[in-house]
C-alpha cells in the first residue's frame, strides 16, 4: 500500500503584511507596495502561476511588474509578454487591493529553501482630478519569498478513491493523479480485483490506460486517466479494486472503491 504524500515547509516564515514594500527611487511616499512579501509554496520541478498582493495609497495606473530570480524561470500573461499587471487592469485606486500573476518554473533540482524573488515595477501616480492615466511616473523594487518545499512519500498521488457506477450501463469513469516529484514519465495505469463477473478495459484496448494530456505527470499539476467499468453482471454493492501505477522502474499500488447502484 502507498504512503499518502505530505507537504512539509522547509521553514516556517511569517507573512508580514509589509505596504510598501519598498521605497519606489523617484518619491519619498510611494503610492503602491507589495503587501504580503511570502508567496504559495512550490515544488522542485514544478511550474505554475504565483499571485502576488499589491495595495495602492493613491490612484495609479499603467502598472507593470517583472520577476526574476536564482535559478527561477519566469513568463508573463500572453497579453503583456514581457511583465505582469494587475488582474483587473493596469489601474489600481487608492486604498484598494488587486494581484498580479506570473508563471514560475523551477528546476528539478532545486534545493529545499527560501527563494527571494526581486520584483521590479513601475506605475504613474495619477494627477488629482485626472480622468486619464496622467501624472508622475515612478518605479519601485520589492523582494518576495518564494518557499520551495519538499514532498514526503510516493511520487504520485492517487486523489480519486472512490468511484460509483451505476449496474445498469457501463461508464467511462476518471481517476485524477498529481506528481509530486519529478521523474513521472510514461505512466501505465490498471485497476484490478473486485468482484466476479466486473469488466474493467481502458482506452483504445490497450491494456493500461495513461494520464490525458501527456504520457507522463508535471509536478503538482493534475491529470486523470479514463477506465471503463462494466458492472452490469455484478451485485448492487461496495467493493475495493487495486489501482497500480507503473513508471520507469517504479510501481506503486492504492486502494480503490467502487460502489455499484
Amino acid at each position: 500500500m502507498r504512503r499518502s504524500a505530505s507537504i512539509a515547509l522547509a521553514c516556517a516564515a511569517g507573512a508580514a503584511v509589509i505596504l510598501p514594500a519598498a521605497a519606489p527611487a523617484s518619491a519619498a511616499a510611494p503610492d503602491l507596495g507589495l503587501v504580503v512579501p511570502v508567496l504559495a509554496p512550490m515544488l522542485p520541478g514544478q511550474t505554475g502561476w504565483v499571485s502576488t498582493m499589491w495595495a495602492a495609497t493613491g490612484d495609479v495606473c499603467d502598472v507593470r511588474i517583472t520577476a526574476g530570480g536564482t535559478g527561477v524561470a519566469v513568463t508573463y500573461p500572453t497579453n503583456t509578454r514581457t511583465y505582469t499587471s494587475l488582474a483587473k487592469g493596469d489601474s489600481l485606486a487608492g486604498g484598494r487591493l488587486d494581484y498580479a500573476a506570473f508563471n514560475v518554473s523551477l528546476n528539478p533540482t532545486t534545493v529545499i529553501s527560501l527563494v527571494p524573488l526581486q520584483l521590479t515595477y513601475s506605475y504613474v501616480a495619477k494627477n488629482d482630478g485626472a480622468t486619464g492615466c496622467v501624472g508622475t511616473k515612478r518605479t519601485g523594487t520589492a523582494t518576495a519569498t518564494l518557499p520551495v518545499v519538499s514532498a514526503t512519500g510516493d511520487a504520485v498521488v492517487q486523489k480519486t478513491t472512490t468511484v460509483t457506477v451505476q449496474k445498469s450501463t457501463p461508464v467511462w469513469t476518471q481517476l485524477v493523479f498529481q506528481a509530486r516529484k519529478p521523474g513521472v514519465g510514461d505512466l501505465r495505469v490498471t485497476v484490478s480485483g473486485g468482484p466476479q463477473g466486473l469488466v474493467v478495459s481502458y482506452p483504445g484496448d490497450r491494456a493500461y490506460t495513461s494520464p490525458n494530456n501527456a504520457a507522463g505527470l508535471t509536478v503538482g499539476t493534475d491529470d486523470f486517466v479514463a477506465v471503463r467499468f462494466d458492472a452490469t453482471g455484478v451485485a448492487a454493492g461496495t467493493y475495493k479494486l487495486t489501482v497500480k501505477q507503473a513508471y520507469g522502474t517504479t510501481t506503486d499500488t492504492n486502494e480503490l472503491t467502487l460502489v455499484v447502484t
